[in-house]
């Protein structure tokens, strides 16, 4: 059971985009796909981030695509659909926006209504 519990865990993971520095402000609308954008993948743990290469950081750069996205919430694809992330904001503030990053969104969600 810990085991499954293990596999189901969700990252919170700070996001402060690399825009933090320059004194940027972050977006009011369309917040999901900016983080998107600009997330720094290297920050994430690395059961959920690409093996670490030389010169590459963001969603793009690893090749994932956008499967979808609305204002909070995008589900991104590595390449041949090795890996499936979920991101969910869950607080933006002038200090950064926070993040929820899930693995394999489908079968956690099946997972969550057998349990009910």
């Amino acid at each position: 059971m810990k085991t499954k519990v293990l596999l189901a865990v969700v990252a919170l993971s700070y996001a402060p985009l690399g825009v933090a520095g320059n004194k940027a402000a972050y977006p009011k609308e369309k917040v999901a796909a900016f983080v998107v954008e600009k997330l720094d993948l290297t920050s994430l743990p690395s059961t959920f981030r690409p093996k670490k290469e030389k010169g590459k950081k963001t969603f793009a750069d690893y090749r994932f695509t956008t499967q979808t996205v609305d204002e909070n919430e995008a589900v991104v694809e590595a390449a041949g659909g090795v890996k499936r992330l979920a991101i969910k904001v869950l607080d933006e503030r002038s200090s950064g926006i926070y993040v929820c990053v899930l693995r394999s969104p489908e079968k956690t969600a099946a997972r969550q209504r057998r349990k009910m």
